[in-house]
């Protein structure tokens, strides 16, 4: 059996294996990991679990697996990562797959795994044998469409207790995705007497630069130890798209949080829209007319009327160094500069820090992200430090999981805590809050979906 969200690798493999291949698809997880078990029938020999699963899921499946079916065999289809050996050391697996391995080399692992379990005495030979039992012809869509189009078989998932390590927590049952929720009334918590309160930019040279990501990921991360007292403001005006990230449908956005909302705190709470990992969110401009309408001027007067509300306020820029994240500069603690690995990037960068030297608009902390690093680009992060003439402070590793994420509409750092840049984002959410150290008792990993009900 195979359970994954490629439809390619899916479909490859069903070229292979033909009838002997049974699929669940991956979008199953987001109804729990029983979702998927009570799609397994009869009693599989062996499991594919990949690609495009991430740690967690993996493991959630893994256990329930084994547990009810303690002779099967375990794949993991999973390219090869410096977090790999992780994945190894914790997971009871027989083989791990590359998803570009050859068809020769996927036939020949899976032969081998059989001829195994016979061996052992964990399976008979006929039960590798080719039958019709199976219906090939059922795609993921297909599998998907049954579970909704029937209520019987939407599961429930319990996540009363996010300390529980031994069973993966995904989501809120099918119900909880399709019903209006009640209206929260939120309290902001008072900053404490003495602890000031830190505004930070997040600014690139261009667009594509994976800002936006930085900057959800680093609310969500200062909302583990600020729980409701985080701000992320959408100030990428023609183009903002957080919300649209996160899966979240605002009722207001900046045009009105800009506005006379900035002077009232009541108006200023109903331009804000909650986040489930604990933080809030000031939507961008519903167009860009609207967005060009705001002066930088409003922008600045809103960041310190956030400032004057919340522990921390995280500002996502238009990329570039337009009037509105000029002003918005003069009023920050700390710039997040994000970068990736080209010339033409890295030498843009280097021309905004002489422009900020010059109006002496450089924050009094800067933290330096080099995103999307790769040993394929041809050059070195010696190399980058020489072209920005300044230290780097974070390298985020290109990853196949901050697409994922995103697309899930879940912050990386909660998705698929084990990947590389996800370590890597925390690490610089541990450059503004030292005590932001992952704990387990913080992180709920409830699935998202931004696609519509």
């Amino acid at each position: 059996m195979l359970v994954s969200r490629s439809a390619e690798y899916e479909s490859r493999l069903r070229g292979l294996l033909g009838g002997r291949l049974a699929v669940v698809a991956g979008e199953f997880l987001t109804f729990g990991v029983d979702a998927v078990i009570k799609r397994v029938d009869g009693t599989p020999r062996i499991a594919l679990l990949g690609p495009v699963l991430n740690f967690e899921e993996t493991r959630g499946i893994a256990r329930e697996l084994t547990d009810r079916h303690p002779d099967i065999g375990l794949v993991v289809v999973r390219e090869q990562r410096s977090d790999l050996e992780d994945w190894v050391d914790e997971l009871s697996l027989h083989a791990v797959l590359s998803p570009l391995a050859t068809d020769e080399t996927t036939i020949e692992l899976i032969e081998r795994l059989s001829a195994w379990l016979v061996v052992n005495g964990r399976a008979d030979k006929e039960d590798f044998e080719e039958s019709d039992a199976v219906d090939a012809g059922e795609t993921s869509d297909d599998v998907l469409a049954a579970l909704v189009a029937s209520p019987s078989a939407h599961p429930t998932s319990d996540v009363d207790d996010p300390v529980d390590t031994d069973r993966t927590r995904l989501g809120p049952d099918f119900d909880s995705l399709t019903q209006v929720q009640p209206e929260q009334g939120w309290e902001f918590p008072p900053l404490e007497s003495g602890v000031l309160s830190e505004a930070i930019a997040v600014v690139a040279p261009k667009g594509g630069q994976g800002k936006t990501t930085i900057a959800i990921n680093l609310a969500t991360g200062l909302a583990e130890v600020a729980p409701n007292s985080v701000v992320l403001v959408d100030a990428d005006l023609q183009f903002g798209d957080i919300t649209a990230a996160l899966g979240l449908v605002p009722d207001s956005t900046i045009v009105e949080a800009a506005g006379d909302a900035a002077a009232d705190e009541l108006v200023l709470k109903t331009a804000l829209t909650h986040h489930d990992d604990g933080f809030f969110v000031v939507a961008s401009a519903p167009s860009p007319e609207a967005g060009d309408a705001i002066t930088g001027t409003a922008l600045a007067v809103l960041i310190e009327r956030l400032r004057a509300t919340f522990r921390y306020v995280v500002v996502d820029t238009t990329p570039g160094l337009p009037e509105h994240t000029l002003a918005m500069l003069e009023h920050v603690t700390d710039a997040i500069f994000v970068t990736n690995m080209s010339v033409p990037s890295l030498r843009a960068m280097r021309t905004e820090f002489e422009l900020l030297h010059k109006l002496e608009l450089t924050p009094a902390n800067r933290h330096i992200v080099l995103n999307q690093t790769d040993r394929l680009s041809g050059l070195t992060t010696r190399d980058v430090e020489n072209i920005l003439s300044a230290p780097v402070d974070v390298e985020v590793p290109r990853s196949s999981a901050v697409l994922l994420s995103s697309n899930r509409g879940v912050p990386l750092i909660h998705d698929d805590v084990r990947d590389p840049a996800a370590k890597a984002i925390r690490s610089l959410v541990m450059r503004i809050a030292p005590d932001a150290y992952p704990k387990r008792t913080r992180i709920h990993r409830r699935r998202r979906s931004n696609e519509s009900q």
